[in-house]
């Protein structure tokens, strides 16, 4: 990956004066290691948002660009020395330098991240193909070319309880009703990808090379534009209901965003086993299952740690954890030296909420 000047000052930004950030643990979120500890890491980073954006980040690049942050004097080292924190003069030149370029601030790749993709693949799609259906025409290279979606097209198509034509025009005026909503210069980013009767889209380094911006800032306006797009059709469904009906189809369940092995243990869960015995059930560790309540703590802001805690524990914990807020897991042991690690991440996660 090419380091543009907007990809460092990205990834500098994930960096805070408030507290200090691991150059390495911050690398494997941005690549999505999907581990309890790294998703721990991004909660408290605050980089959840930004899990996984980067999946084929090279780390020798990213580690020289890590060097050239140091030589700068735009991060510096914590006590420990694999820590660092955002120095001022970088975070007032990134203050400049985003208030004239655009930053992500309403995307969530871990918990959209592919129910946006898959939306806005099956969304172009129609659009190409119910534009040649209203032209009448049967000619043309569809833009998708994965089996399984032209099937869920065709499938989709033949389950409508509307004549083709008139379910073009209803899609149609969907899209006219839709883009009304945003501003001219996001609408036109979105209509310029949509391919149909005699227009073809443009991709997203054209529509970079077009407007003159650095394709990453590009990429992350039209993810954010896309993720504007889902919200207004998922809060007005009754306006609409064709674009809704694609967006049921990929949403998933509510647990789409969890690792499938986190996921299977989220279904246990419903169903009123405990930890050990889902460990039984699935012949898995019973530190494996509490990775996985962690990672359920972690996506789910609601999630009640305390139902994994006996009570007294969990008050006694608590008590603890309001001494000291930055209490180790080796001073807590001196307290109570039976606690499993996973109880202090969970304490450590329900606290994070508060502040």
């Amino acid at each position: 990956m090419e380091q543009s000047l907007y990809y460092q000052y990205f990834c500098l930004s994930l960096y805070s004066i408030d507290y200090p950030v691991k150059p390495a643990t911050l690398y494997h979120i941005l690549v999505g290691k999907r581990t309890a500890s790294i998703l721990f890491k991004a909660h408290i980073y605050h980089a959840i948002p930004f899990f996984s954006v980067f999946p084929n980040l090279n780390r020798s690049q990213y580690d020289n660009m890590v060097r050239e942050f140091i030589e700068k004097d735009w991060i510096t080292a914590s006590e420990n020395n694999e820590e660092y924190y955002l120095c001022k003069k970088a975070k007032e030149e990134l203050d400049l330098y985003f208030s004239k370029h655009f930053y992500p601030k309403n995307i969530n790749q871990l918990l959209n991240g592919q129910v946006t993709k898959e939306f806005w693949k099956k969304i172009l799609f129609s659009t190409q193909v119910l534009s040649e259906l209203r032209y009448q025409n049967n000619h043309y290279l569809p833009i998708e070319k994965e089996w399984k979606t032209q099937l869920w097209l065709k499938n989709w198509l033949k389950n409508s309880s509307l004549e083709r034509q008139e379910l073009g025009s209803s899609f149609g005026k969907e899209w006219i009703q839709l883009l009304k909503e945003f501003r001219s210069f996001d609408a036109e980013i979105l209509v310029a990808q949509l391919t149909g009767h005699k227009k073809n889209g443009k991709t997203s380094t054209q529509l970079a090379v077009k407007y003159g911006l650095d394709q990453m800032e590009l990429t992350f306006l039209v993810q954010n534009t896309i993720s504007q797009l889902l919200n207004k059709v998922v809060s007005e469904k009754e306006t609409f209901p064709l674009f809704y009906l694609i967006y049921q189809e990929c949403k998933g369940d509510r647990y789409s965003s969890l690792s499938l092995s986190a996921r299977s243990t989220a279904y246990y869960l419903e169903k009123g086993y405990s930890i050990e015995k889902i460990a039984l059930e699935r012949r898995l560790k019973v530190n494996t299952i509490s990775e996985h309540i962690i990672e359920l703590a972690i996506i789910f802001p609601n999630f009640d740690v305390s139902n994994f805690i006996p009570k007294e524990d969990y008050q006694r914990l608590c008590a603890l954890f309001s001494e000291n807020e930055e209490i180790t897991y080796e001073d807590l042991k001196k307290e109570m030296p039976q606690i499993p690690f996973s109880w202090y991440r969970l304490i450590q996660i329900e606290r994070s909420r508060i502040v």
